[in-house]
């Protein structure tokens, strides 16, 4: 997959293409860009998807700040699976938010050879997004391009519309292993290991505490998950993450993502970690001391260990 950034860029074939921001690239994102990539073959063009480095409400609203599924790398990334032959990125301006639908049509057939255009069923774009489909399919029309509308994406195990936005709050509610099967990939953090409190170490427990890169990934429900845990993008452990303010222990109150990897020792100060989510154990509890927190946490790490142990996601 080519990734375009720059506005003139010469495609040399015309290009049957989506419009999105793609946040996650979940199941019926895959499903629509699997509609453009055999119209792009059946009519011998190109496929893209068009896509945004920014947020378009962080300029709509100077407020806002996003919950997001995927980093624009990662998005980058699972994108690239996909077998699109380009990725057009396009940073989200006021000019562009003045757009009306028309008027973004025609840019976009003006600098990328934009030949078929699919819209996601729900989407809208342009100024205030004040049109719908049949007008989208009317400037086309007049500017000699197709436009195509994708189908609903419901997934035959559990019926959901699949949308980021579903995806967003059942991570929120801390139901990773069902964002997962709407994702089609695990949900992730990634970030650097700081120093703790070290009380793990103290129980036999010890733990890397996350400082998470990306303010505006969504963060899961306080509890205790089993996780996949990728170190240096490269050496993977099974493990469990509690997300809480550690009640047990003294806490300042707040938040700390804290990783206990199986099998592994060494020091893990500095190194960078993604963190895999597969499924929650538990909801963060109060113990009644260290003892009853130790045997607490073998009882997570064997429940841990049978779900990943059956895991269809390597380690």
């Amino acid at each position: 997959m080519q990734i375009i950034e720059q506005s003139h860029t010469i495609i040399r074939t015309e290009i049957v293409a989506g419009i999105g921001f793609f946040d996650g690239v979940h199941s019926g994102h895959r499903s629509l860009i699997s509609d453009i990539i055999s119209t792009s073959r059946s009519r011998n063009m190109s496929s893209a998807v068009i896509t945004f480095r920014n947020h378009p409400r962080e300029i709509l609203h100077s407020d806002y700040c996003p919950q997001l599924i995927n980093t624009f790398e990662e998005k980058i990334d699972n994108l690239s699976e996909t077998g699109l032959d380009y990725c057009i990125v396009l940073d989200f301006t006021p000019e562009i938010s003045q757009m009306s639908a028309f008027e973004f049509i025609k840019f976009l057939i003006e600098n990328y050879s934009l030949k078929c255009l699919f819209i996601g069923y729900d989407h809208r774009f342009g100024h205030n997004r004040s049109e719908g489909f049949d007008d989208y399919v009317k400037y086309g029309e007049t500017l000699g391009i197709d436009v195509l509308q994708a189908k609903m994406y419901i997934p035959e195990k559990n019926h959901i519309n699949v949308s980021s936005s579903v995806i967003r709050k059942l991570i929120n509610e801390g139901n990773v292993s069902e964002a997962t099967q709407l994702l089609s990939h695990p949900y992730a953090l990634q970030g650097y290991v700081i120093p703790g409190y070290q009380i793990g170490r103290k129980i036999g427990f010890p733990t890397a505490n996350i400082a998470i890169n990306n303010p505006q990934k969504v963060i899961p429900a306080n509890g205790v998950y089993a996780v996949k845990i990728i170190v240096n993008r490269e050496q993977r452990y099974n493990g469990m993450v509690n997300i809480g303010k550690r009640p047990t222990v003294h806490s300042d109150g707040e938040t700390c993502i804290e990783a206990h990897l199986f099998d592994y020792s060494g020091d893990l100060y500095g190194q960078y970690i993604e963190i895999q989510f597969i499924a929650r154990l538990r909801s963060e509890k109060k113990m009644n001391g260290l003892k009853e927190l130790t045997d607490q946490l073998q009882k997570d790490k064997e429940h841990a260990m049978n779900i990943l142990l059956n895991s269809s996601i390597p380690c």
